[in-house]
């Protein structure tokens, strides 16, 4: 792996990320889906054709005050976009996963690994939204200055009728270096927050080197790639050890009234002060994707009276937890619903 250059982004947001001044850019929505194409074509290291590589991840978790408390490492071996192997080492997470043509399987079937521990893992290999998402979205190009660095910021915009130019960061958003195509930044969820501190080349590919999340504009996880080289990898080196168990892998449509049922944790969202001075109500509606875990992975807005309130409501949401649902007898990941309810009283 090379370097390619070192330029450090540093976050200065308030919570409200989506406030961020930034420059409406007029381009084609075909043109930036090109866009955005290309650059994950030149970002993802799962796609065929590529050398089968050993990447070598290491992470640090943080606290509320940006010190380490747990580290660890994720190790993977790829040959193709159907045969790789995971392994995560860390104190409070061990367990191995390996994905072949026969199916998927895991060392440990029932625990899983923290969110961030997996979303490290993703910005590395398969950064940018997938191919579907970007398709069923309608992009949009803003220009922003981030600690002079000049990006374009294209959100995944959603035909919500009633907000006609949602704030930066509302939807889905991956911001590039200026009329170029590398990944510097990625925003989901209103104030999920991924940089790219760092970035090398890999086979041809823009790689992270170095990466930081943010939760809420407190660091969370940082990573580092201590190596990624090409291998020679053969079937051989992927043979389905008896300890992993093989996982049915299916994701059921349900409704949101049945898993509402399933509910543990329900973190109550915060009244946005602007929606409650103009006595703004209503109700967010979010598909959701429940993982067999029991903890959301996937939030996209489907109908909301507000910005604010679809913030509040994505923040608040993504706490939550469910019980597992059971399928035949396995958990399973589930697409559902989820409806959450607005309203100010007197005064």
């Amino acid at each position: 792996m090379t370097s390619q250059r070192s330029s450090c982004l540093k976050l200065m947001f308030a919570f409200a990320l989506p406030l961020l001044a930034s420059t409406i850019a007029a381009q084609r929505p075909q043109e930036l889906r090109e866009r955005l194409r290309q650059a994950s074509l030149e970002s993802s290291l799962d796609q065929a054709g590529l050398k089968p590589w050993h990447l070598l991840l290491s992470f640090q978790l943080l606290d509320a005050q940006g010190q380490s408390m747990e580290a660890g490492t994720i190790e993977e071996w790829w040959a193709s976009p159907s045969l790789h192997r995971i392994v995560y080492t860390s104190k409070s997470y061990n367990n191995t996963e390996l994905l072949k043509e026969q199916g998927f399987y895991k060392a440990s079937p029932d625990i899983f690994p923290p969110e961030m521990m997996e979303a490290v893992q993703a910005q590395t290999v398969h950064p940018m939204p997938d191919s579907e998402e970007v398709e069923g979205s309608k992009p949009d190009l803003r220009k922003l200055d981030m600690s002079k660095v000049p990006l374009d910021c294209i959100m995944l915009d959603q035909p919500l009728t009633n907000l006609a130019y949602p704030p930066l960061g509302l939807f889905p958003t991956v911001c590039l270096d200026r009329d170029k195509t590398s990944l510097r930044l990625r925003i989901d969820s209103g104030t999920i927050v991924v940089t790219h501190n760092t970035i090398g080349t890999f086979q041809g590919k823009h790689v992270a080197t170095n990466q930081t999340i943010s939760l809420d504009n407190l660091p969370v996880i940082k990573a580092h790639i201590e190596k990624l080289n090409t291998e020679a990898l053969t079937s051989s080196d992927f043979q389905a050890a008896s300890e992993l168990v093989r996982i049915e892998e299916t994701t059921p449509s349900i409704a949101g009234s049945v898993i509402a049922g399933n509910n543990l944790k329900k973190v109550t969202p915060f009244y946005p002060a602007r929606a409650k001075l103009n006595h703004v109500s209503g109700t967010v509606t979010l598909g959701a994707l429940i993982g067999r875990d029991g903890r959301v992975h996937r939030l996209k807005i489907i109908s909301t009276p507000d910005a604010d309130l679809a913030i509040a409501s994505l923040v608040a949401v993504r706490q939550w937890t469910y019980k597992p649902y059971v399928l035949n007898g396995q958990r399973v990941s589930v697409d559902t619903t989820i409806k959450v309810n607005f309203s100010f009283g007197p005064g």
